[in-house]
């Protein structure tokens, strides 16, 4: 059994001596992410070979001494050689000045100014077959700069690739304004475990987050819309968990469909920018736990399976069979033909809408090859002078109204309604919006 505990990853950056020692350095150059370690997948047969993971860096300036934090003529070099007898090196990044010696990659960089950074993969591996599970060696990457201190950083090597996987549910008959429970799941297919530990991260979508666990970071104090949740490890081959409890959402009153978006990643290498910060909201309850399940319905990404793994709680409420009208205005001049667009009411799922034209407004009627065949266009109703039929057309595309404003009527209102079966939508006051008209001078 795991306890939740949270720790932000670090990127292991080190600062070494600078280039120019005489010379004040005018940047400080940092590892904004790059990976600890490098999952290398055993080759399959030809045609098979798995997808090995993105080797991407991206790199930031923070000024130093007073100056704008410009690091120039930048230079990235990659010390491959652990990949000999391994894995070939190929698709060296031309765009950013990458060529390949053998097992040495080295990459000249524009320069990097405060504020903006390089986000770059410099190079693509493909396994080779034969390889032994198990650790490999270290990929070894320094950042030089003629006025930067150097850095460097080692991705450890292992042969052998984690499948993180999730699972994807969906939920209907939710309460406008009641909770929605995600209880996130996520399992390792792979032939490899995952020694560090495992971070879930949550989003929501129509709805917002109760800050309930205590060992969990949130966006907001109130109203949370993301949540960050760190597992330690191991995640062994062949296992899969789920949560003790569910995180809480609680919808909006007028939402209609949403999604509780979760993501899982090896916690020592989830995108930086992607965290939380660590001064983020804490939650003031109980303590998050795991449990293990059975994973082997969950799925994941082939392509990206040692990186992290994405899943969803779909869900709708019960305001997806409540029928509610869009209100629009006619906007033109007295004795004007005007085009008008008759929104499509929300969760609408009938044919034809119907128009009450408000006083001073007459319909304009053309024969079919006069108008734009790709539009649906409002028309006459069975009752002379009564309302205008609009529809059907194809949602969420509205329904073209032409018109003409006859005279100035002060006040003038009238109403666009949407039937609807009254046993599946209760709530018939909101099938009706109305329709003014705007007079331009």
């Amino acid at each position: 059994m795991c306890a939740v505990v949270l720790a932000a990853a670090g990127a292991g950056t080190v600062a070494l001596k600078t280039r120019h020692p005489a010379q004040a350095p005018g940047a400080v150059l940092t590892f904004r992410s790059v990976l600890n370690t490098f999952y290398l997948p055993r080759y399959t047969v030809p045609g098979h070979a798995p997808w090995a993971p993105e080797y991407r860096i991206r790199l930031a300036a923070a000024p130093s001494g007073g100056s704008q934090g410009a690091a120039r003529q930048v230079e990235a070099d990659f010390d491959l050689s652990v990949f000999k007898g391994k894995a070939d090196i190929w698709g060296e990044n031309k765009g950013y000045g990458c060529a390949r010696s053998g097992f040495r990659v080295t990459c000249a960089l524009p320069d990097i100014k405060y504020g903006e950074g390089a986000d770059f993969l410099p190079f693509q591996v493909k396994p080779k077959p034969g390889t032994a599970l198990g650790p490999a060696g270290s990929i070894v990457v320094t950042v030089h700069s003629a006025d930067a201190p150097t850095i460097r950083h080692t991705t450890r090597v292992r042969v052998g690739s984690p499948y993180l996987t999730t699972r994807n549910r969906k939920l209907t008959g939710v309460r406008p304004g009641g909770e929605v429970r995600l209880t996130p799941a996520f399992g390792n297919r792979g032939d490899t475990g995952v020694d560090g530990g495992i971070t879930v991260m949550v989003v929501a979508d129509g709805s917002t987050l109760l800050p309930r666990y205590g060992n969990c970071r949130y966006n907001k104090a109130a109203a949370a819309t993301e949540a960050q949740c760190d597992f330690p490890g191991p995640l062994p081959a062949g296992t899969a968990y789920e949560t003790d409890h569910p995180v809480i959402a609680v919808t909006g009153q007028d939402t209609r469909s949403g999604s509780l978006h979760y993501s899982v990643w090896p916690t020592a290498d989830i995108d930086g920018p992607s965290q939380l910060p660590g001064r983020a909201v804490r939650g003031t309850g109980e303590v998050l736990r795991l449990r293990p399940v059975d994973g082997g319905a969950f799925t994941g990404s082939e392509s990206y399976r040692s990186r992290g793994a994405a899943g969803a709680l779909d869900f709708e409420t019960t305001r997806v069979d409540d029928v509610e009208a869009v209100g629009f205005s006619i906007r033109g001049r007295v004795g004007e033909e005007v085009r008008t667009e008759v929104p499509y009411p929300r969760g609408y799922r009938g044919d034809t809408m119907w128009v009450t034209l408000p006083d001073g407004v007459s319909l304009v009627t053309r024969p079919p090859q006069d108008l734009q065949s790709e539009d649906s266009y409002c028309r006459e109703g069975p009752a002379k002078g009564g309302p205008v039929a609009c529809g059907p057309g194809a949602e969420p595309y509205a329904v073209v109204l032409l018109v003409r404003i006859d005279k100035r009527v002060e006040g003038a209102r009238g109403s666009v309604t949407a039937p609807s079966d009254p046993a599946a939508d209760p709530d018939q006051d909101n099938n009706t919006a109305p329709v003014t008209v705007e007079y331009v001078p």
